[in-house]
């Protein structure tokens, strides 16, 4: 099969700064376009102005004397359109039937019928665009009365020049300011990501074994990053600790066993005699059957410590697991012990490792079998208000008071406790009840023996 593509991991220092120039981008095209649009506007507003100025001096020079329109037409109000040298000038002085006094007589009309008030559009004219205003008043003499309306038109050339130019000098700030923005935002980025160069300058100088926590100054946005990491690193030491001292006295207790088996066996190199010979046969059998124990504890010790730590922890009911136990504890050989199961309870539900839980309740049944007498085993399940409760009990001589909470320790056995033990058993359990929440109690019968009591929140139906 062919691999799989993988795609290059992205650069937040790049993604951000894209983001933030798209932004720098948009923001820069309105203003483009909203200086266009002022530009437009200031430009239409100046030379309006100037338009509406000339078609009322014209209108002003306009008299009615003997019911005949005379127009003293004064060309300094023309003269001012002028200043703009590529556009052209367009008037008409007409009546109210649109008769012509002067000027163009083919000037397009006004799109409403013009008032005293200045009316300002365009329109084509001679194949361009032409800004047009007319104005209408009413004048009098001696003799008549009429109205009189005065068209004037510029085109348009010099006014999207001056809007153009306002354009430009803006396009121009706007670029030198978009620059000076995005420069600033490289910067910003680039001092924003100091802590992070920081934090991995500081973990890079480490030795491998230094997994103190960090103490880098970093924003606030950082912190829950930092505090994750150093959380993660103080996980990781006590693993690393527990490693350490894990190997260590494993190679401490394997260290007996194994020069006890040389020496049995180069006693039984030696001796000639079939009985010496077999007796030392048989205690290399039996320091055997104790190493394997004691592999076999260690590798449930190991399983227990890596399963705790991942905790994938589903719905588990305790009736079915208290009865596999029971079913994987008890010797297949005869003869069997007596076994008293009291299960209260259709079904109990806890929320854990159904392996890790259902090794140590192996645990406290092998060590019952192994040290409680000769007694029957009392393995009892109940249901407390918040609690499942899980009772083993047997009637062996049972445990003195300071070694209630010592025998939890990892190769701990009690003063009294007999030989052949690894002294992993209830460490095994006392992590397994830990990591779910529990709590276990070990306490001696009134009659003799020993109670072990496992109490784990449970889940409510």
């Amino acid at each position: 099969m062919p691999k799989a593509e993988t795609r290059a991991p992205s650069s937040l220092r790049r993604t951000l700064t894209l983001y933030l120039g798209v932004l720098l981008a948009v923001f820069a095209v309105a203003l483009l376009f909203a200086a266009r649009d002022y530009g437009q506007r200031a430009a239409n507003r100046s030379y309006d102005h100037l338009l509406v100025s000339s078609a009322l001096s014209i209108i002003d020079s306009v008299a009615l004397v003997d019911a005949q329109w005379q127009v003293d037409l004064p060309y300094a109000s023309l003269d001012l359109l002028a200043m703009a040298p590529d556009d052209r000038v367009f008037y008409r002085v007409y009546d109210a039937r649109s008769r012509t006094v002067t000027g163009y007589p083919d000037l397009p009309p006004p799109p409403r019928t013009p008032t005293d008030e200045p009316q300002l559009f365009d329109a084509q004219y001679s194949g361009e665009t032409v800004r047009f205003v007319v104005v209408s008043r009413r004048v009098s003499s001696p003799s008549a009365q009429a109205e009189v309306r005065v068209q004037v038109g510029q085109t348009r050339l010099a006014r999207e020049a001056v809007a153009q130019e306002i354009v430009n000098r803006a396009l121009i700030a706007i670029v030198v300011l978009s620059l000076l923005s995005l420069a600033l935002v490289a910067f910003g980025v680039h001092r924003a990501f100091r802590p992070l160069v920081k934090v991995e300058r500081e973990l890079s100088r480490r030795e491998p074994s230094d997994l103190s926590p960090l103490d880098a100054r970093v924003p606030r946005e950082m912190d829950q990053m930092v505090a994750a990491l150093n959380r993660f690193m103080a996980r990781l030491s006590t693993s690393n600790e527990t490693l350490r001292a894990f190997m260590a006295e494993a190679a401490h207790q394997m260290r007996t066993p194994l020069a006890a088996l040389r020496a049995q066996a180069q006693l039984a190199l030696d001796d000639e005699d079939p009985e010496d010979m077999h007796r030392s046969l048989v205690a290399i059998d039996r320091n055997a059957t104790h190493m394997s124990r004691l592999l076999n504890q260690l590798l449930s010790d190991a399983s227990v410590i890596h399963r705790s730590n991942l905790q994938r922890f589903a719905p588990v009911d305790m009736v079915e697991t208290v009865h596999q136990a029971l079913h994987e504890a008890l010797p297949q050989a005869l003869p069997a012990p007596r076994v008293q199961l009291a299960v209260g309870v259709a079904s109990s539900r806890v929320q854990g490792d159904a392996l890790l839980l259902r090794e140590a309740i192996k645990n406290l049944i092998d060590n019952a079998i192994k040290y409680g007498g000769d007694g029957p085993l009392q393995v009892a399940l109940t249901e407390e208000a918040q609690h499942c409760v899980i009772t083993i009990a047997d009637h062996g001589p049972g445990i003195p008071p300071g070694d209630a909470e010592r025998v939890f320790e990892r190769f701990a056995r009690g003063e009294e406790a007999p030989a052949g033990g690894a002294g992993l058993g209830l460490a095994i359990v006392k992590r397994v009840v830990d990591s779910h929440g529990g709590h276990i109690d070990l306490s001696n019968r009134p009659g003799g023996g020993l109670v072990a009591t496992i109490r784990l929140p449970r889940l409510h139906a």
